[in-house]
């Protein structure tokens, strides 16, 4: 844990791998930051509107056992820095517990069900209940790329969806490959699906997603399909 954390905030800060983004200028993810991680089988949230390389909120986690986590560092681009427009967003649907991120902007004028009441201004909220609208928490590869490819007008619109039994990554991006690209790591007992090669684990055997790929692990067995 400790391990992720800190190769987790050497991206945040820019430190990390050279892409598009930062070939002229610094990068960082600075505009707050989200944890989730499953506790007693029940999917746990925190959010700070912080830069995490400034945050020592972030030290709370560093001893935390889990089998499943995910974080988070925002680059705003719709939205104030503000603690509702910060990563993991959630809801309830069918009684499912759902959370949800991402990275890119859609400029899409984004259609979904008027159940869902958005607390923020971001895009990415909003990507969030375009992609599960229709599904009756019924949740497929296949659905998802259906509504994806709805999409016209976007930088990307990576994303991470899980209800903490089922994860799905995925990567979707009309241009900075280098930089929008998500990688896999499979060890035995261990999967890894990240923006950047974690500067812990370089020498590993990493798989770089093809753009339009969605990732489905599932957290008890560890099962993997790239669609």
């Amino acid at each position: 844990m400790d391990w992720l954390i800190q190769d987790f905030i050497l991206m945040a800060a820019d430190q990390n791998e050279p892409h598009e983004k930062n070939k002229d200028q610094e990068f960082k993810h600075g505009d707050g930051w989200g944890i989730a991680y499953l506790e007693n089988n029940k999917l746990k949230l925190f959010r700070s509107k912080e830069p995490i390389y400034e945050d020592d909120q972030i030290n709370d986690y560093r001893n935390l056992e889990t089998n499943f986590l995910i974080l988070h560092a925002r680059k705003a681009s719709k939205g104030n820095v503000e603690i509702r427009n910060v990563h993991p967003f959630e809801c309830t649907l069918n009684g499912k517990q759902y959370l949800f991120f991402h990275n890119g902007t859609i400029h899409d004028e984004l259609a979904f069900d008027s159940a869902f009441k958005p607390v923020g201004a971001t895009d990415s909220e909003r990507l969030f209940y375009y992609l599960l609208t229709n599904s009756n928490g019924q949740l497929t590869p296949a659905f998802l790329k259906s509504k994806l490819e709805n999409l016209k007008d976007f930088s990307a619109a990576n994303f991470i969806l899980t209800d903490g039994k089922m994860t799905y990554s995925g990567n979707w991006y009309s241009e900075n490959p280098n930089y929008y690209s998500l990688k896999v790591l499979q060890k035995p007992g261990q999967i890894v699906v990240a923006s950047e090669v974690l500067p812990h684990y370089k020498t590993e055997d990493w798989i770089k997603l093809k753009n339009q790929d969605i990732v489905s692990v599932g957290t008890s067995d560890l099962s993997i399909n790239i669609n």
